[in-house]
């Protein structure tokens, strides 16, 4: 990846005058004394800036542009990609993604972002496909190995999920989402003690979360807790009236 595509990877991930760093990479596309390179480097690099900033057309133009001249640059392939996933064109996005891994067969993050299109799509398996391979070349990202937790959640595979949530959290141990879909899996196998330990940390973490306050309310009634089921329950709907139907599309009842 050449360097000023690195820089702008964590240029959108911290930098605190965006605008600045658009203008700079303007300057460089636009000064007569860049080279054809410099000036390729520099649109990348805002088409990046204009991704993470939500700018997902401005985004696609430019690293649209970039490929035209460099056909084989697998990461520009997934920054477009993930610039059409954004703005809602799944296809091309999709297309992408596989150009990316065609390219270059060990791209973690095409990988990672491919999964998650097929997740979004139902295609549960195929994301487990993708994210196998994507944990096996990075170990430690956590976001893979949760995701792949959320796959295996999705195929009502909870003892596999459970594994996988319990890895991310050795990874990222404050996670709320995962402790809850840790306790959420906990409860549908029937284990209601260790479902009600995760879902209380989870709503340790984030008090006002609906989902896991829900789960709570019905581990709670499983456990004999009927009315600390009925408080945890009208609190979740209260925040989420449609609570009941939507933990129902989870599997979750």
């Amino acid at each position: 990846m050449p360097a000023s595509l690195l820089l702008a990877l964590a240029l959108a991930q911290g930098v605190t005058d965006v605008e600045r760093a658009i203008r700079d990479n303007t300057r460089i596309i636009e000064a007569a004394q860049s080279t054809r390179d410099q000036r390729l480097d520099a649109q990348a690099a805002r088409g990046v800036l204009f991704r993470k900033t939500g700018q997902f057309d401005l985004a696609i133009v430019d690293l649209t542009e970039v490929l035209h001249s460099r056909p084989a640059a697998d990461d520009v392939y997934v920054e477009r990609g993930m610039a059409y996933f954004a703005a809602r064109q799944p296809d091309l996005a999709m297309a992408d993604f596989d150009d990316a891994i065609r390219i270059n067969a060990d791209n973690q993050v095409a990988l990672s972002q491919r999964a998650a299109l097929y997740r979004a799509r139902g295609g549960f398996d195929d994301a487990i496909r993708d994210l196998e391979r994507a944990v096996a070349l990075k170990p430690d990202d956590p976001w893979a190995v949760s995701e792949r937790g959320l796959d295996h959640f999705s195929l009502r595979q909870y003892v596999d999920a459970i594994a996988d949530f319990n890895r991310a959290l050795e990874l990222t141990p404050s996670s709320a989402w995962t402790i809850g879909y840790r306790g959420a899996a906990q409860y549908e196998l029937g284990h209601y003690e260790a479902a009600l330990a995760d879902l209380n940390r989870a709503l340790e973490l984030d008090a006002f979360d609906p989902w896991p306050l829900y789960i709570r309310g019905l581990a709670k009634r499983k456990a004999g807790d009927q009315a600390g089921a009925d408080a945890d329950i009208a609190a979740a709907l209260a925040i989420w009236p449609d609570a009941a139907s939507g933990v129902a599309k989870d599997g979750i009842r």
